[in-house]
């Protein structure tokens, strides 16, 4: 069953991020033309870029936090023993979930002020935009609350302990 969920999230996640990427690129390259072709430059495709761009930026970094690709600093934990490096890294998952939690709320706060901001050119509220860091840190709370609980199977079914360092 958990492996049937972070499957479907993962589709999701590539999707959307898939998407969002696509229009980006799209709505750079029209107002490119659109800029040096025509004599009317489509104003509306540099708002639509920067709404894109927090999309493929959030949701990338929610990937990322599930397959363990964000920079940790492990220099002195590496150092401690066996023991000791297990309760340290367990204390350190439960700061970082604190984290996530907190910024998940005041993502959700931030969304929903955006409901009455609507951008200036395309008239779309904000809270749109706002979601995308909602639905990121929630998602990385999840994550982290999963592998807290030593369920990291739910959190990612294809691997269950962080990678080797490539570098």
């Amino acid at each position: 069953m958990g492996k049937i969920i972070g499957d479907r999230i993962r589709q999701a996640e590539n999707f959307v991020s898939f998407l969002a990427l696509f229009l980006l690129a799209g709505s750079v390259l029209w107002g490119v033309l659109t800029r040096y072709i025509t004599e009317r430059p489509a104003v509306w495709t540099t708002e639509l870029s920067g709404i894109l761009f927090t999309w493929v930026v959030f949701i990338g970094a929610m990937t990322a936090w599930r397959n363990h690709r964000h920079i940790r600093l492990t220099l002195a934990i590496d150092l401690l023993p066996e023991r000791m490096r297990k309760i340290v890294s367990k204390i350190g998952d439960g700061i970082v979930f604190a984290f996530l939690a907190f910024v998940t709320y005041l993502s959700f706060s931030m969304m929903l002020k955006g409901a009455t901001r609507p951008s200036p050119v395309l008239d779309i509220p904000f809270s749109f935009v706002y979601l995308a860091t909602f639905i990121c840190f929630a998602g990385m709370s999840v994550i982290s609350l999963l592998r807290l609980l030593n369920l990291p199977g739910l959190a990612d079914p294809e691997k269950t302990e962080i990678p080797d360092d490539p570098l």
